[in-house]
């Protein structure tokens, strides 16, 4: 069993921030469903990991089921877009900590993403209504399409791309762009 959950930790290793399929694992690691999520459920408990809901609302065609893992240790990610998603991850998580802890109003992160596969890493919902999108990038300018999509279908809610490479604000095609350090500066 402990190889199984040792093969388990390399599998989170290797799709952190992708949309994680709990039937995929069960067959990769030759457990029933009911094993693969508790193991998974076991790792978040051990903070080892952390689950990103799929965030639905009223948006017609999006996912509903399909979380993302991302690591509390950001350093263990070779990629280092994808490194840097989930040090924004857990940048936004803490936020989300903090407001719950000091009272103000329940801030929750998501990922939203549809059928036509257009989606956004986070999103930041304040007592369950959308709050603010927010993409990454490692370079100083990213993909911005999905972020202007999402942000006209929930109505006025704020769009940015925290850009790791960036040195000013800026906008990147419609979009408020922020350098990384100055978005995580801002963040309690």
């Amino acid at each position: 069993m402990l190889s199984s959950v040792e093969h388990l930790v390399a599998l989170i290793l290797a799709q952190t921030g992708s949309i994680l399929s709990f039937n995929k694992l069960r067959r990769d690691l030759g457990v029933n469903i009911a094993s693969a999520r508790l193991w998974a459920a076991r790792l978040e408990h051990l903070h080892f990991c952390f689950r990103v809901a799929p965030f639905a609302g009223r948006l017609e065609r999006c996912l509903r089921l399909a979380p993302k893992f991302y690591l509390y240790d950001w350093s263990e990610v070779d990629d280092a877009e994808r490194r840097f998603e989930n040090m924004t991850a857990c940048a936004l998580l803490r936020w989300c900590h903090f407001c719950e802890d000091w009272g103000q109003g329940k801030l929750e992160l998501h990922h939203i993403r549809d059928k036509e596969k257009r989606s956004v890493p986070f999103l930041l919902t304040l007592n369950r209504k959308p709050f603010l999108l927010v993409g990454t990038t490692a370079g100083e300018a990213g993909e911005t399409r999905s972020l202007k999509y999402f942000a006209a279908r929930m109505g006025k809610v704020p769009a940015m791309l925290v850009a790791a490479g960036r040195k000013q604000l800026g906008d990147c095609d419609g979009v408020r762009a922020v350098p990384g350090a100055a978005f995580f500066a801002v963040l309690p």
